[in-house]
């Protein structure tokens, strides 16, 4: 004869069994979502971290105490939101440009408009560079922007001058750098549930 009660109870703690595994399963569940879908929430402001006299030609194009290798640096200009730049060498001198371009050449844009963007350089061969005519500091200052050959002009708009020692820049923790603390605060979180072995029955 089957003894209900053993029954009853015996099906009861099956069921706890059953939703702990479901509980512990939406909580990994949760984990790798932050990990791999939330992820950007984590992703790091721009914050003013200096300005443009403080990077020179002899310093290997660096913000002091914001190392490019581990920051990525941006400059605000001719918008309101900090465009991402490259600080790139030639040779001789240094070039800082924005990677993404914008509108150019655009007062009417009905009669048309050119990708581009601005160049700051120091150091090199041009006969106008900073180096040679501006005071310590600053940066010649230009315009870019893309032909219809793919060429990069340069000449076509003029330029601002002697600039940019108090143009601010702008730094965030590049993505890398910001996906391993995003893995570690995960590691740690998981760490800490209640059960490490979240898919392992209950006994």
């Amino acid at each position: 004869m089957v003894d209900k009660n053993f029954t009853k109870h015996h099906n009861i703690m099956m069921n706890k069994k059953v939703k702990t595994k479901i509980q512990n399963f939406c909580k990994l569940v949760s984990v790798f979502i932050s990990i791999f879908v939330v992820s950007p929430a984590y992703a790091s402001d721009w914050l003013l971290c200096g300005n443009l006299s403080q990077i020179d030609v002899n310093n290997g194009c660096q913000i002091p105490n914001y190392p490019s290798g581990r920051y990525e640096y941006a400059i605000s200009y001719n918008t309101n939101e900090p465009l991402p730049v490259v600080c790139s060498s030639w040779n001789v001198g240094l070039r800082i440009y924005n990677k993404q371009p914008y509108m150019v050449l655009s007062d009417n844009p009905s009669a048309g408009m050119s990708y581009g963007g601005f160049i700051f350089y120091r150091g090199t061969q041009a006969s106008d560079d900073a180096t040679a005519t501006c005071s310590s500091g600053e940066w010649r200052h230009r315009y870019w922007r893309l032909t219809q050959n793919n060429a990069i002009q340069t000449d076509f708009y003029g330029s601002n001058g002697c600039y940019g020692a108090e143009l601010p820049v702008y730094c965030r923790a590049r993505k890398e750098a910001s996906t391993n603390n995003i893995l570690n605060f995960e590691q740690k979180r998981l760490a800490l549930l209640a059960d490490s072995s979240l898919l392992k029955s209950n006994r």
